[in-house]
């Protein structure tokens, strides 16, 4: 399983250069277009902005982004008139935008995700009131969750430099979290040393995120880092939860299914087929992984209840203050 979640990983790195961006086509549709229509600054001249809809307004498209798009879809018909395959642009296979959102099935997607988040972590608070260490991180993890599918939001609204750097450094806070977590609750007997994981997690996290926005994102570089945590952490889970399940703590069920299953969710960027009816193979891997949070959280809800009543008493009311 781990072999397989490297594999997909290394084959999911974006390529930002692709066959519709190559064209000589479309280079010479989208320079024309800037000519014709945008001002030096890049800005609409003012008989084009007009033709604008509002919700590309609102989405802060430019004239540049508008040509783009525009000489995209000429540039798939010259494609699909000379019997080529749909071509990706930078990166991207080509999408309908709709109300100004550049890819609305991943946004709805990932909406879905936020949502699903939200939900359970009012279940964990409905469940827990109290501010006692493992509450508190678990409610942290969380959050740190929600923001990044905020993040990935919007990114696949609007793509742009400042969306796509903080749809990356968020979405690798989640990855690095559950890592995090599955070293304290594994390992929560030996503080000194789940504590110099968490600071060494912390701080990597931070040169690492820092490095992401020194120029051009490494996408390679980045990937790497996701597949380091990201196994790690599904590799301590899954044996862990294994021992756990064996001992006769039943619960941990859902934490195996829910690993196992977000590595059978990835297999859909494998296909990365162009868009059916708006989904492509990355869209239809945000939606698979909607249902995937009710598992894990629920194994949260169940491990917090195992073990605050496995504490020796004295131990069960320390808390955040």
């Amino acid at each position: 399983m781990m072999l397989k979640l490297i594999c997909l990983f290394t084959l999911i790195t974006s390529a930002r250069s692709s066959d519709g961006d190559r064209s000589p086509f479309y280079n010479k549709c989208v320079n024309s277009c800037k000519k014709s229509n945008c001002t030096a600054e890049s800005e609409f001249k003012p008989h084009v902005a007009n033709k604008l809809d509002v919700w590309s307004k609102l989405l802060l498209w430019s004239c540049e982004d508008d040509c783009r798009y525009n000489c995209m879809w000429k540039t798939v018909q010259g494609f699909e008139e000379r019997g080529f395959s749909i071509p990706k642009f930078h990166g991207k296979w080509p999408f309908t935008k709709l109300m100004g959102i550049q890819e609305p099935a991943s946004t709805f997607a990932s909406i879905l995700n936020l949502a699903v988040h939200a939900y359970m972590y009012n279940e964990m608070k409905q469940h827990f009131n109290d501010r006692s260490i493992p509450v508190v991180f678990w409610r942290t993890f969380a959050i740190v969750c929600m923001n990044a599918w905020l993040w990935s939001t919007i990114f696949h609204s609007r793509d742009n430099y400042f969306t796509e750097f903080m749809d990356y450094a968020c979405a690798l806070s989640m990855v690095t979290s559950l890592f995090v977590a599955s070293v304290i609750r594994v390992f929560h007997q030996r503080r000194k040393m789940s504590a110099l994981v968490l600071l060494a997690t912390l701080v990597y996290y931070i040169e690492h995120v820092r490095y992401l926005y020194t120029g051009r994102i490494d996408y390679d570089y980045n990937m790497h880092v996701n597949i380091f945590f990201g196994v790690a952490g599904s590799i301590i889970w899954i044996l862990w939860g294994v021992v756990q399940y064996v001992s006769g703590q039943r619960y941990t069920w859902r934490l195996l299914a829910f690993t196992l299953a977000s590595g059978a969710a990835l297999s859909l960027e494998l296909l990365d087929f162009p868009p059916y009816y708006g989904w492509d193979a990355h869209a239809l891997w945000h939606l698979t992984t909607v249902p995937l949070p009710l598992l894990f959280y629920r194994f949260v809800i169940d491990d917090l209840n195992y073990f605050k009543t496995s504490l020796p008493i004295e131990k069960r009311s320390l808390k955040i203050t």
